[in-house]
């Protein structure tokens, strides 16, 4: 069976095979200096003056990986972190497996970086103590020194050669975490300083000898092409160069960002597009097939007793629809690309979530092997899954290859970003409850319909996983119900689609949340009490195969519960909401938010959020992937993308509304300490928030908000 859950697992190993398996000495990798270092595996070199260059596996998008995965190293080898400096990992034989997405980046190297800096400081010692005559546990190891008996040290940088000849531990030992001096601290960002000073990092910042500048008109229609053009109208634009015909559509070659804008714009007036196959798709057809497809057949996500006949016996059943529209990503940096293509190969620089991918299908653009491409990973100005996408890649080095020699970056606007997006699929929910003579559950049936973005991740093939990972979120309930009934229904639809920051999860676990608290309104149970009467004293459960520690996510619901003050006497016009999930079964999240509606109007003050994710690398990134998650979530409350004559309605911000700075609620973060293995923190607080604020909603109001985005006229 491939499910998501399945392709992170393989894209997030980041070259495990390798990592205690690469020995250089002398002359170092291209880039790094010339002298002699230690470079034991493929994530760290020591120069001989003492330094760390420490190479990160992942793409960083603000999450935040560029500081906590180089913390993991310098942990284990007990490093200065004042003299730490970063490599990016680009694809190659060292590292094969370089995508960032799901919330595995920690989870996924956290071993892996762990033994390549504890191999690398036995390997220090075994040097220190070689050359001291003393054995190698007389010795220990602090701030890139090693200390040995009667006062001896020695710096890392003047071990580095002797350790270089040093044999490779197979089985270093590793820190006990109550040992660790680096992991656990609040640590500023190593690329901080360099952000906020707007030093050239993003993709945008790249800038080469001879580079030009395009961009490119598509039709607004997936799958429309260009029938007839009037090139002389740009050319005529003061800076621009050329315009040639690519797959994409038609690319306007200039000196400069604003005249290739500007040179399009000329373009666009004169084209006349054959629109397609797809021309007449809208959203109200899609959702009437969606509302159809719930009544038919569906693959079952998870089936538990025998849902139906209980239904049919139940002494209520309530039942409520949910629906979840078509979102976009919107990074603040739009797409963007750079490219070259010449006689003995091609280079790209761009901000990717997949690097291997995008250096693959880039080189079969243009027939070339991938080893003859070489991809050069910036900083993402936002990712969110889209960056997973290989698109504007691909597209740059076709664009390159037409243009002719010389790098040329391509550029995307905002109205390219949304209207020619991955987006997250529309979704609808069909839920039911059968309750017994007591109140209780007895049966929950939660079918949903939509566009399936495993599809399209797999070009078009249908996976044996496709219903689990699509009702990811909904089949993995955590509550004790005894007959379930967890389907999907694939609707298909014309236009591509990409994960999203925190996938089909969110829609899934907003409507599975708000629909709990459904129940417990009618059935008069306190929201918090019926959640923990379902989650009930058990331990390790199995859901799908895989374990969930019920306890860990009752303990982040009491926790978050209590520093929220659930119960507490609220102005009018104020609500508390809340909403609890195991996130793919390894974070355990739980929010609770505090709103008030006022003639109208909807004000999220404060989200009190409660995490357990095994051992906290960073706390200082961790609050900030709860704050960034938290307002994903609001922002996501209020927007949409539409399809017209079979293109977006929306195109920029004034028809895609994001969150801005002063409805930003306050945030408040407590983690549950723990000694597990870290898991993922990108994600696991979008989806509980939508659920936990509109459950506020229906406590200030008693309205009950079903269908996304939330409407003035929802609130009247």
């Amino acid at each position: 069976m491939t499910s998501r859950r399945d392709f992170l697992k393989i894209a997030g190993s980041a070259g495990a095979g390798l990592v205690l398996g690469l020995r250089l000495q002398g002359k170092a990798r291209p880039g790094a200096p010339a002298e002699p270092v230690f470079h034991p595996n493929a994530y760290l070199a020591i120069r001989p003056d003492g330094s760390a260059l420490l190479t990160v596996p992942k793409s960083e998008m603000g999450q935040g990986v560029r500081t906590a995965l180089p913390m993991v190293i310098a942990e284990e080898l007990d490093l200065d972190w004042s003299r730490v400096e970063l490599h990016q990992a680009m694809p190659g034989p060292e590292f094969l497996h370089l995508g960032t997405g799901g919330s595995t980046s920690v989870s996924t190297t956290w071993m892996i970086l762990r033994k390549a800096g504890a191999a690398a400081r036995e390997m220090l010692v075994a040097a220190a103590a070689q050359s001291w005559g003393v054995a190698p546990d007389q010795c220990r190891t602090e701030k890139g020194t090693v200390f040995g008996p009667g006062g001896r040290t020695s710096t890392y940088g003047e071990l580095a050669e002797a350790a270089a000849r040093q044999p490779v531990p197979k089985a270093p030992r590793l820190k006990a975490p109550q040992a660790f001096r680096i992991l656990g601290r609040p640590t500023r960002r190593l690329d901080g300083p360099r952000i906020v000073t707007g030093k050239p990092l993003f993709g945008l910042d790249v800038r080469r000898p001879g580079q030009r500048f395009a961009a490119v008109l598509r039709c607004p229609v997936v799958g429309g092409t260009p029938k007839a053009w009037d090139a002389s109208k740009a050319l005529a634009v003061p800076g621009v160069h050329a315009v040639v015909q690519v797959p994409t559509g038609l690319a306007v070659i200039a000196e400069g960002t604003w005249p290739a804008l500007q040179g399009r714009e000329a373009l666009a007036a004169t084209v006349r597009w054959d629109e397609g196959p797809n021309a007449a798709f809208n959203s109200r057809d899609l959702e009437n097939q969606m509302r159809s497809a719930l009544q038919g057949p569906a693959d079952p996500a998870r089936k538990a007793g025998a849902a139906a006949p209980a239904l049919a016996a139940a002494a209520r059943v309530l039942e409520a629809e949910y629906a979840f529209p078509f979102q976009s990503h919107t990074p603040m940096e739009p797409m963007n690309a750079t490219a070259e293509v010449r006689s003995d190969g091609a280079t790209l620089w761009t901000g990717t979530q997949n690097p291997n991918t995008a250096q693959v299908r880039a080189a079969a653009a243009v027939g070339l092997k991938p080893e003859r491409m070489a991809v050069n990973v910036t900083l993402l100005g936002g990712g969110f899954g889209r960056r997973s996408g290989t698109d504007f890649s691909t597209e740059a080095i076709q664009v390159a290859k037409a243009a002719g020699p010389g790098p040329i970056q391509v550029v995307w606007d905002r109205s390219d970003d949304i209207r020619h997006d991955q987006f997250h699929p529309a979704t609808l929910h069909h839920l039911k409850a059968g309750l017994d003579g007591h109140g209780r559950i007895a049966a929950w049936s939660h079918h949903i319909a939509g566009g399936a973005v495993l599809r399209s991740w797999l070009e078009g093939q249908k996976s044996p996983g496709q219903a689990e990972t699509e009702a990811n979120g909904a089949w993995d309930i955590p509550y004790d119900i005894p007959a379930l009934d967890i389907a999907f229904a694939e609707v298909q639809v014309p236009v591509p689609l990409g994960w999203w920051r925190a996938i089909e999860i969110v829609p899934n676990v907003f409507a599975r949340e708000c629909f709990l608290d459904e129940v417990a309104h009618a059935t008069g149970k306190d929201p918090l009490a019926l959640r923990l009467e379902l989650l009930g004293r058990r331990g390790r459960v199995k859901l799908g195969g895989e374990d969930v520690d019920i306890a860990r996510l009752r303990r982040v619901l009491e926790l978050a519960a209590d520093k929220a003050g659930w119960g507490r006497k609220l102005p009018a016009g104020h609500g508390l909401g809340l909403a609890c999930h195991a996130y793919d079964r390894r974070t355990y999240m739980a929010e609770v938010a505090e709103v008030s509606v006022k003639k109208g109007q909807l004000q999220v003050h404060k989200v009190v959020a409660a995490v357990d994710c095994g051992i906290v690398l960073n706390p200082e990134g961790l609050a900030g992937q709860v704050e960034g998650g938290v307002a994903w979530g609001v922002s996501a409350l209020f927007s949409q993308i539409t399809f017209e004559k079979g293109r977006t309605v929306q195109e920029n911000f004034d028809t895609f509304p994001v969150l801005r700075s002063p409805d930003m609620p306050r945030v408040e973060v407590h983690t549950v300490a723990s000694l597990e293995a870290p898991s993922g923190m990108g994600e696991p607080p979008v989806p509980v928030c939508l659920p936990a604020v509109l459950n506020a909603v229906f406590a200030a109001t008693g309205k009950r908000l079903r269908r996304l985005p939330i409407l003035p006229a929802d609130l009247a």
